[in-house]
């Protein structure tokens, strides 16, 4: 009598499959939807979490599946390595999210300058969405020194429009859109200063006050240095008195009334208390402001850089603030690292950190 032997179905294994493709799936039209604007990232971040458990109870099912072949020879094999495949697909940018979370601080705002932090030229949104807040720090940018110790400021030399062109070059190549610039006013062609009231966007500070009167009023009230300027009230009050004579005066009478005291010498310029300033230079500040978006899952960041003039050299900081969620799991730092990178490289030779 010819014995069969019927192979015993392992549901576990037929269940990983399906829980398996589905959470693929779902993680991958997420992302897509998230990538493209379509999906808020409120709603992204729980369909995340949603996939990401639906594949590690795939991924379980899928080992009992395993196991059930090895032991006793269960029918699903198939089934078991396609599940565990597709759930791996999903649980590996699950499990580097959670490695994130718990290695890097948490931060939302990453800048080159934590203490003259570059301001926004427009405010920005930030929403902490339903995401919770793990821990908490005294300070805005507690732990990004040595969590990220590559996010430092560039120093170059040369002048701040040069430096300014090769920002505006970097920013289109790394997908950074300028959405605002506050660039220094400049004299208009034909002479005029600048405004006074916004010393900040002036580079160059006019002299502070004109020349010194050096001299108030002549001591004597009849000697008239210009008789083409003198005003008609000292000429209707001199009617009354005596002509002076036509005869020029003596030398010292001149040189009293020019004085502005008795015995005082007139000032000399360029020494002592009376010489002229020279012109003082006002570092230029350049802002600028702008949005990007990460490589792979478009997560939105708003960007601000500032460039600042001091003595021949132009100084360049950086800020990246996430849109939304408490930790921007490093993306604000590799943002701002990449940049300053490019940047290295394209004013190359005029580096000096």
């Amino acid at each position: 009598m010819k014995i069969r032997y019927e192979r015993p179905v392992s549901h576990a294994a037929t269940w990983a499959g399906r829980f398996g493709v589905f959470a693929f799936t779902l993680f991958l039209v997420s992302a897509a939807m998230h990538r493209f604007g379509v999906l808020e990232t409120d709603f992204f971040a729980a369909v995340f979490v949603l996939s990401g458990a639906i594949a590690a109870l795939a991924f379980l099912l899928a080992a009992v599946g395993l196991l059930r072949l090895w032991m006793v020879g269960a029918k699903g094999g198939r089934a078991s390595a396609k599940g565990m495949f597709f759930s791996i697909l999903v649980l590996i940018p699950v499990c580097l999210t959670l490695y994130r979370i718990y290695t890097l601080p948490q931060l939302h705002d990453i800048s080159t300058d934590i203490v003259n932090v570059p301001d926004f030229l427009e405010p920005v949104d930030h929403s902490m969405g339903w995401l919770p807040v793990i821990g908490g720090s005294a300070s805005a940018y507690a732990g990004q020194a040595e969590a990220y110790p590559e996010v430092t400021g560039r120093r170059y030399e040369g002048a701040v429009d040069r430096v300014l062109e090769a920002v505006y070059l970097v920013a289109e190549k790394s997908g950074i859109r300028i959405t605002q610039a506050k660039l220094p006013e400049q004299a208009e062609d034909n002479g005029e200063e600048a405004p006074a009231g916004d010393d900040s966007d002036s580079s160059v500070i006019e002299m502070a006050s004109e020349a010194i009167e050096v001299a108030d009023e002549p001591i004597d009230p009849d000697v008239s240095l210009d008789p083409d300027e003198t005003p008609a009230s000292a000429s209707e009050e001199t009617t009354d008195q005596p002509v002076a004579s036509d005869s020029p005066p003596p030398p010292d009478t001149l040189a009293e009334s020019d004085s502005p005291e008795a015995g005082e010498p007139l000032p000399l310029e360029g020494s002592g208390e009376g010489a002229v300033e020279p012109v003082v230079t006002v570092p230029v500040e350049i802002l600028l402001q702008g949005e990007t978006r990460t490589l792979l899952f478009g997560f939105e960041s708003d960007v601000s850089i500032r460039l600042s003039e001091e003595a021949e050299t132009t100084f360049v900081d950086m800020r990246s603030v996430s849109r939304s969620g408490p930790h921007d799991l490093g993306a604000n730092a590799r943002i701002i690292a990449d940049f300053l990178a490019t940047l290295d490289a394209e004013l190359l030779g005029i580096s000096v950190r």
